[in-house]
């Protein structure tokens, strides 16, 4: 009975290994070649196993992709920011630049949450399969921008917001410019158009905004 348990569980593990490596395997082969370009084939050699390794884990690309990206937490698509909505009784702007801060420090400080970031932005398009994946970052832009439209009403009613700006409009724009800060971020490799001026470019934003 001990020697079957151990087999069993040496097996799942292996699985789990298995696993794992075609997954990283599909990361880098999207990462190079883009979605619609990488094959299961290519995936398979690059993690040193067959295509039916490969299927015995997945049904297909679509599901090998799912699991890549579900491997991660992504700000601004799993992660809305409950910090948006911690600080009912605080200062709601600061509680707005945080949450665009620590987005910006999630991507930063892990390199497999950027790769899949880079992915899911440059890699991919959103069509058959993968066509779900498109309504989800909808959802997810509308659900943020619910939330800041929230946070800015809050600030607006403690005296915090500049006379003026339209708490809907303001969650908008802070929507619109994470997305395309984010990009532009990831974009810039090099650190040549953005590099270390990002967090003062977020400080920027909100200051704007405060009365």
């Amino acid at each position: 009975m001990y020697v079957k348990k151990t087999m069993a569980r040496r097996t799942k593990e292996q699985s789990a290994q298995t696993r794992a490596r075609l997954i990283e395997a599909a990361r880098a082969e999207f990462e190079r070649r883009g979605y619609a370009h990488s094959t299961l084939e290519q995936i398979a050699r690059a993690a040193g196993l067959t295509r039916g390794a490969v299927y015995f884990h997945f049904a297909d690309k679509a599901a090998l992709f799912r699991a890549m990206r579900d491997q991660v937490e992504l700000p601004l698509i799993d992660r809305i920011g409950p910090e948006l909505l911690a600080e009912r009784d605080g200062d709601s702007l600061d509680a707005i630049e945080r949450f665009m801060l620590a987005v910006v420090a999630t991507i930063g400080g892990c390199a497999t949450t950027r790769r899949t970031f880079e992915i899911l932005s440059f890699g991919c398009e959103y069509v058959d399969a993968l066509a779900p994946e498109l309504e989800l970052l909808r959802r997810r832009h509308v659900e943020l921008r619910d939330q800041l439209r929230e946070a800015y009403r809050r600030a607006q009613a403690s005296g915090l917001l500049r006379p003026g700006i339209d708490p809907a409009l303001a969650a908008l724009e802070t929507t619109v410019f994470m997305s395309g800060l984010v990009r532009t971020w990831l974009l810039d490799r090099s650190a040549t158009l953005i590099g270390s001026d990002l967090p003062a470019l977020v400080r920027a934003h909100v200051a704007s905004r405060r009365r």
